[in-house]
């Protein structure tokens, strides 16, 4: 529950923005870590036909943007869906090299679009760092009643988990279930508890079976809504050294949970937590709108203050609801920043490199 210091505090800020509505417009952020690098890790230019080579140069102006205003060195970013091969690489072109691809599994739940050979061809010969593999909660995807595969742990799915594991392919986005928020308020997107905790072990299931391989777990697996899922993702880390979480998307829930708790969860495991934002196109105009390049650099600075300040912050990266900021240490920072996706993502430090992201001694080790 959270404290009723907290609750006060979340209480008022909202009565603000609701009475004067200035509250986005006083949003006044400096980062203090200029200096640190920020990947982020869960990206989506060029999502939907037609794949754009602007997707991908206009999150440069993003990150500008960003820099002018506040300071932080938003630079490089890992997408998720794959708009092939030409388009990624031309996107790869016009950025300096500042975004990487993965294969993409979308929907698998009414058959798989990639055989687990053809996931590994994409990966050793066409440049993508892995896979990233959407199933979201069955009364989601199955609207019209099929049942299809309605568990990420489906044993008609296991040679195909075992052969990307044999061949070392990053399962680089794996997105199961959807929120799931406390007795009262549920929420619209997975309200059946049953059904979000069936999920979730099915993805434990999976994580047990398959201990060699690396998987990064879109969106912290949406255990970031209540304490007790908190808690479950806490046993998760500490139960599976090659299961991480990329926590992109979730800075419009923590609201929901006490802040010491996620606070500490991010330090004590702050080797397995990535940034991510969950962002998708970038619109061609330089303006403030929503998915315009002013707009999208205030909805990351919002998300990198909720990181870094001990202030309440008017909203995360999609939405205004305010969020008492985390004040995480420098060195905690870094790591999910960058530290952590260099460490896993294949031929990231290189191409960091390669765009003069990374110094010399970063290079090195």
């Amino acid at each position: 529950m959270r404290t009723l210091q907290q609750s006060l505090i979340v209480f008022l800020t909202a009565l603000s923005f609701f009475v004067s509505g200035t509250l986005l417009a006083q949003f006044q952020y400096k980062s203090a870590y200029p200096d640190i690098p920020i990947v982020d890790v869960h990206v989506h230019p060029a999502h939907h036909p037609p794949h754009r080579v602007s997707d991908g140069t206009n999150h440069i102006k993003v990150s500008e943007r960003i820099k002018e205003r506040y300071g932080s060195n938003l630079a490089f970013w890992i997408g998720l869906t794959d708009p092939g091969k030409k388009i990624a690489d031309q996107i790869k072109a016009e950025t300096n090299n500042r975004f990487l691809f993965t294969a993409s599994m979308f929907r698998p739940q009414f058959g798989l679009q990639m055989t687990a050979e053809e996931v590994i061809d994409k990966v050793q010969n066409d440049g993508y760092v892995g896979l990233k593999f959407w199933f979201g909660h069955p009364t989601r995807v199955l609207t019209d009643g099929r049942e299809e595969v309605r568990r990420i742990d489906d044993p008609q799915w296991e040679d195909f988990f075992t052969t990307l594991e044999k061949a070392e392919i990053l399962l680089a986005g794996v997105h199961v279930a959807d929120p799931n928020h406390a007795f009262g308020d549920r929420g619209e997107w997975c309200p059946d508890p049953v059904e979000f905790w069936e999920q979730i072990r099915a993805l434990e299931n999976l994580i047990a079976r398959h201990p060699n391989m690396t998987i990064i777990s879109a969106h912290s697996a949406w255990l970031v809504s209540q304490d007790a899922q908190i808690d479950f993702l806490r046993y998760l880390l500490a139960t599976y050294p090659n299961f991480y979480a990329d926590i992109s998307a979730t800075c419009h829930h923590i609201h929901n949970v006490r802040t010491d708790n996620l606070r500490d969860l991010f330090i004590e495991h702050q080797d397995r937590f990535l940034f991510g934002s969950d962002g998708t196109r970038v619109e061609d105009g330089d303006g403030d709108g929503y998915w315009e390049a002013g707009g999208v650099a205030t909805r990351y600075a919002r998300f990198f203050a909720i990181l870094e300040t001990d202030e309440v912050v008017p909203g995360g990266f999609f939405t205004n609801t305010p969020v008492q900021g985390l004040n995480l240490p420098r060195a905690v920072l870094e790591k999910i920043y960058y530290k952590n996706a260099v460490k896993l993502i294949p031929g990231l430090k290189e191409a960091m490199a390669a765009a003069g992201v990374l110094n010399q001694s970063e290079v090195q080790d």
